[in-house]
């Protein structure tokens, strides 16, 4: 189990690589990882699961660390899909194979339009809390994240 961030859209969406090999570092002493920092150096894979989180069809999830420019090609892609379908939705979520209704996620749901969509939303769900278990009446459930993104 473990957190996944992936784009979901009523169209197919491309897989992306990145343009060349770049370095890796894990260093587990002191919990960092170095990827080089370039911006093209992300992948979207296709993410078989998609329907068990939403209405859409098809989605890719997200490998990465965030960066600006790296949410800026996000953001770009996300233009690109918008260009045939009406909205495309940006999620942040723990991966569960199933629900028992006292511990179902509580989705935190917001929309915008494209015009308004910035490094800083994608940013916010990249990094939202999913075990944010302060809430008294369901300590046990986690927070999902889902921005809706419309033409």
């Amino acid at each position: 189990m473990s957190a996944c961030t992936f784009i979901a859209a009523d169209i197919p969406l491309s897989e992306v690589k990145p343009s060349q090999e770049y370095p890796l570092e894990i260093n587990i002493d002191n919990g960092t990882i170095w990827d080089g920092g370039a911006d093209d150096n992300y992948y979207l894979y296709p993410f078989l699961d998609v329907q068990g989180y939403t209405d859409k069809r098809f989605g890719v999830y997200l490998e990465w660390n965030y960066t600006d420019g790296r949410a800026e090609q996000i953001i770009d892609y996300i233009k690109n899909a918008l260009e045939n379908t009406n909205s495309v939705e940006f999620w942040h979520v723990w991966l569960m194979d199933y629900y028992e209704y006292e511990d179902s996620p509580v989705i935190h749901k917001k929309t915008i339009s494209i015009n308004e969509l910035t490094t800083e939303h994608i940013k916010e769900i990249s990094n939202a809390v999913i075990w944010n278990t302060s809430d008294e009446m369901y300590p046990d459930r986690p927070s999902f994240y889902r921005l809706i993104i419309t033409r």
